[in-house]
C-alpha cells in the first residue's frame, strides 16, 4: 500500500508533458546537438554580485561527446539546450582577471518525465596574488612508496577535471604499487560511485574495511553504494555501524532515512531524516521532499505542505518548483 501511495504522490508533483518536449529558452541559446530536451542556463556575476556586462567564453564539457562552446550575451546570460541525461561540467577559464571556474551539473530525466532546465548563478572570483605556502606532510602517505603517491596525486588532479575513468586507472596503478594503500582504495571507491559503478565501489570499500574495520568514510560510502543498487536492507546496518562511529554525520542520517523509507519503515525514516536536517540543514535539503512523501502517505497534509515549502525556501530554483507550489496549494486546500 505504501509503495502505491509513494508513487501516486511522486506522479502528482511531476510535469505532465510529452517526453519529446523542449524547455522554453530565449533566442540565442546554443544547441548542443546531443538530441535531448534538457537545458543548462545561467547568469555570470562579478565578485561583488553585480551582473557581468560583457561577453565571456563558456565551455560545456561532456564525458563522452566532447565539448561545446558558447559565449554569454552582453548581460552575462548563457544557455545550452538539447541535453540528454548525463554529467556535464560548466567551465570558464579564459578570463585573465578571474579565477578559473568549474561546476558539475548532473541531469537525470526518467522515462515519461518532463525536460528540465538547470539554472545557475555563477559568481566569479578575482585572481589573488599567489603566495607560497609551507608544505604539509600527510601522515597517511608517510610510508607509501613514492611511485604509489605519484599515481595517487595524478588521480586527484584528473578527478578535479571530472575525468573519473582516467582517475580510476591511476588509482589502480597506485594500489598495484602498494596494495594496502587505504587512501587510494577509498578514493577508488568514490570514483566508481561517480561513474555509477556501484558494485565495484562496494567491493572496493569492503577491501578498505578489511584493512580498517572502523574506517568511517568507507562505511558511509559503502552504505551509499548499496542505496544506489537499491539494496536497502543491506544498507541499513552499514549506516547504523557508521553512526556508532560518528552520530553527528548528517549524510549518514540522511541516507539511512532514505533506505528506511524505501523499506516502508516510515517512522524510523522520519527520525533519521529529521536528524539529518538538524545536523546538515541545506546540505541534505532533499530530506524535506522525502518527509513530505512520508507525511502525505500518513494523510498529514499540513506537515507535507510545510516540508515542501521549507524545501523551496532553500531550493527556489528546483526544476519542478512550480509543480511543487501547485502541490502545496492542493495540500493546503484539501486540508481545510
Amino acid at each position: 500500500m505504501w509503495q502505491r501511495s509513494l508513487l501516486a504522490f511522486l506522479a502528482v508533483i511531476a510535469f505532465v508533458v510529452s517526453a519529446r518536449a523542449q524547455v522554453f529558452l530565449p533566442p540565442g541559446a546554443t544547441d548542443t546537438g546531443l538530441g535531448g530536451g534538457n537545458a543548462i542556463t545561467g547568469t555570470i556575476l562579478l565578485p561583488n554580485g553585480q551582473r557581468l556586462q560583457r561577453r565571456v567564453s563558456i565551455r560545456l564539457q561532456t564525458m563522452t561527446k566532447g565539448d561545446r562552446l558558447t559565449t554569454t550575451d552582453e548581460y552575462g546570460k548563457f544557455a545550452f539546450r538539447g541535453l540528454v541525461t548525463g554529467e556535464y561540467t560548466i567551465v570558464i577559464d579564459k578570463e585573465k582577471e578571474f579565477e578559473p571556474y568549474r561546476q558539475s551539473v548532473e541531469i537525470r530525466q526518467y522515462r515519461g518525465s518532463p525536460p528540465q532546465n538547470y539554472n545557475l548563478d555563477i559568481r566569479l572570483n578575482a585572481k589573488e596574488e599567489i603566495k607560497p605556502k609551507p608544505g604539509v606532510l600527510n601522515a597517511e602517505l608517510a610510508n607509501v612508496p613514492e611511485r604509489a603517491v605519484t599515481h595517487f596525486n595524478a588521480a586527484a588532479e584528473l578527478a578535479k577535471k571530472n575525468d573519473h575513468q582516467a582517475a580510476i586507472e591511476e588509482l589502480k596503478l597506485a594500489i598495484k604499487e602498494y596494495p594496502t594503500f587505504k587512501l587510494a582504495l577509498n578514493e577508488l571507491g568514490v570514483q566508481y560511485l561517480k561513474t555509477n559503478q556501484a558494485q565495484d565501489a562496494d567491493e572496493t570499500f569492503q577491501a578498505v574495511l578489511k584493512l580498517d574495520p572502523d574506517a568511517f568514510a568507507a562505511l558511509l560510502n559503502r552504505g551509499i553504494a548499496n542505496v544506489m543498487m537499491a539494496r536497502y536492507g543491506e544498507a541499513v546496518p552499514i549506516f547504523r555501524k557508521a553512526l556508532k562511529k560518528n552520530d553527528q554525520s548528517a549524510v549518514a542520517h540522511y541516507f539511512l532515512g532514505q533506505a528506511l523509507a524505501n523499506l516502508g519503515l516510515f517512522d524510523d525514516a522520519e527520525k533519521d531524516l529529521l536528524a539529518s536536517l538538524r545536523l546538515g540543514k541545506e546540505e541534505v535539503k532533499e530530506a524535506h521532499r522525502t518527509l513530505a512523501i512520508i507525511y502525505s502517505t500518513r494523510g498529514d497534509k499540513k506537515q507535507a505542505a510545510d516540508q515542501l515549502e521549507t524545501y523551496l525556501k532553500v531550493a527556489p530554483n528546483a526544476p519542478d518548483a512550480e509543480k511543487l507550489r501547485d502541490k502545496i496549494r492542493q495540500l493546503r486546500e484539501s486540508n481545510q
